[in-house]
Order: C-alpha cells, then structure tokens, then sequence
C-alpha cells in the first residue's frame, strides 16, 4: 500500500515536473474543426477573420488546461482528505497575479488555486514579478516555498 502511494506521488510530481511543451497535435482541433459546418454557422463563427479565429482557440486551450489542473489539485486533496493517498512532498504552481514581496502576513493565491499563508513574520521585497512560478516542499514539520526571483519563506497550507 505504501509504496502504491509513493508511486502516485512520483506520478503526480513527475506531471507537474514536465516542461511545458505545446503539443505537436493539440487536445482541441479549433472551433472550426470541433464543430460541425451547421453548429459553426449558427454560432455566428464564421464572422471571425482567421486572427480572431486563433484567438478564440488559444482561449479555450488555456481555459480547459486550468480547469483540468483544477479539477487534478481538487481530487488529490480529495484523496488526501479522505487518507486515501498522503499529501504530494513537492507542489509546482504560479502565483496569481503581480509578486512585489511579502510582509509578515501575506497570503499567496496560486494558479492551481490553493492558498498559502506565510508562517515566518519575516519581510521582503523585491521588483515586482508578474506571476512568478513556486515550488512548495514538505520540510520537516511543514513547507517551505521557493519563489523564483525570490527567497524561500515558510509556508502553511490555508485551502
């Protein structure tokens, strides 16, 4: 049993560890190709000159990429909550929004949507980082986060 666990946790750090590569063929075809010529039609899609084609499919790209990571975080907690599986020894995420520091008290919002408290009171700052990437790994009794651009602080889990 414990070493199926340990194999999940491989697994699920070894996905998050992967670069992020485009695709060589992508999950989502385009609008155009999902539909058929009637459902695109009626849409009103075929307005759209071919840049605003391929925004619109990038926009779904991303959007289905951050529901699926969502809905991943969401059944390894699940599975964590429920003792079915122990909590991932190393979280790879982004902060949402601007980085400038942090004072004492901050929380951290990440793009997989967990929320980080610091338990340091420490502060610092720096130029302003626009959603810098962190690693968060269980150190002894808690986590600690790795801030690119940043130092390390201390971490606990908030949700």
């Amino acid at each position: 049993m414990k070493r199926s666990i340990s194999f999940v946790c491989f697994l699920l750090t070894s996905v998050v560890w992967l670069p992020a590569a485009e695709p060589e063929t992508p999950a989502f075809p385009g609008v155009e190709k999902a539909m058929t010529p009637q459902q695109y039609d009626a849409a009103g899609l075929s307005k759209l000159d071919p840049a605003e084609r391929a925004k619109l499919d990038e926009f779904i790209r991303n959007y289905v990429a951050v529901s699926n990571e969502k809905v991943a975080t969401n059944a390894v907690e699940k599975a964590v909550k429920e003792k079915k599986v122990s909590e991932p020894e190393v979280i790879q995420s982004r902060i949402v929004g601007p980085f400038t520091g942090y004072t004492g008290t901050t929380v951290f919002t990440l793009e997989n949507g967990q929320r980080w408290a610091q338990s340091q009171r420490d502060s610092a700052y720096y130029p302003k980082i626009d959603s810098p990437p962190v690693v968060i790994v269980k150190a002894g009794f808690g986590y600690r986060m790795y801030i690119q651009g940043a130092s390390a602080i201390r971490v606990s889990k908030v949700r």
